[in-house]
């Protein structure tokens, strides 16, 4: 076994102590836990992809790879950069020392060019280019209808009815924004415990084309671990929903 394989085994072994391997959603946890440590600590190493390959042949999940816009781009020596927001004037202002701003135009560069409609660019407070004291910064790329809510071809905003039988829902997970009063990640997966028809639209994710019919209400663990009830539309395109059949095909997965 090479040294970095030696190091990355050690690493895996201090990540997984902490969950319980016995059952899919424990090796979830634990190889949501090791994406995370590699996008805090490794995403400089050139070793990090060879890191998750091994934590996910370990936790029987299919391989990811680190090839976000931010590796793309070096981060160069004197970047920084720091996000103010304001409470009062509802102003937002970024300050950033010349290489850093260089480094953010790189990197808008890079998104403008990306024929990905998923690609966005994710920069975390306290690690590099942004200060400590800094607010997180996240940037999207879209169309002009976005904006303008333009006339655009109608049939394309219209999302069809889902085949899904709200009781065999699973799991949870939101794809770009998930409510802000809540402690949830994007494009993590959560636990379903309980759901029910929504009796009244209160603690709601809003959907514009939405049945009042098929707004649900789901009851699962946030990120801190504490049960929440938030309603929810079948139909809403930022939300995926997972039978059990479905976590256990993805987890089960083969590289």
């Amino acid at each position: 076994m090479s040294r970095p394989a030696e190091r990355y085994a050690e690493l895996l072994d201090e990540i997984v102590r902490r969950f319980d391997l016995t059952h899919d959603f424990g090796r979830k946890k634990a190889y949501e836990a090791a994406i995370d440590f590699a996008r805090e600590q490794l995403t400089s190493d050139p070793h990090c992809n060879d890191f998750l390959k091994a934590a996910a042949k370990r936790l029987g999940f299919a391989a990811i790879s680190f090839d976000t816009l931010e590796s793309r781009v070096k981060l160069p020596k004197n970047a920084w950069l720091d996000i103010w927001i304001s409470d009062e004037d509802d102003e937002v202002a970024l300050t950033g020392t010349r290489e850093g701003l260089q480094y953010l135009i790189d990197l808008l560069t890079q998104l403008k060019e990306s024929r990905d409609p998923e690609e966005h660019i994710h920069l975390d407070r306290a690690i590099l280019p942004l200060t400590d004291n800094s607010a997180n910064l996240v940037l999207f790329k879209e169309e002009e209808p976005w904006f303008t809510g333009g006339d655009g071809d109608e049939e394309q905003d219209h999302y069809p009815e889902r085949e899904i039988d709200p009781s065999s829902i699973y799991a949870i997970q939101f794809i770009h924004y998930p409510p802000d009063d809540l402690p949830l990640t994007a494009q993590r997966l959560y636990r379903v415990l309980k759901v029910e028809q929504a009796d009244s639209l209160t603690n709601v994710k809003e959907f514009v084309e939405g049945v009042e019919a098929r707004y649900y209400r789901f009851t699962f663990a946030a990120d801190n671990d504490e049960r929440f009830s938030y309603s929810f539309h079948l139909d809403d395109p930022a939300v995926n929903y997972f039978t059990h059949r479905e976590i256990l095909s993805l987890a089960m997965k083969s590289v």
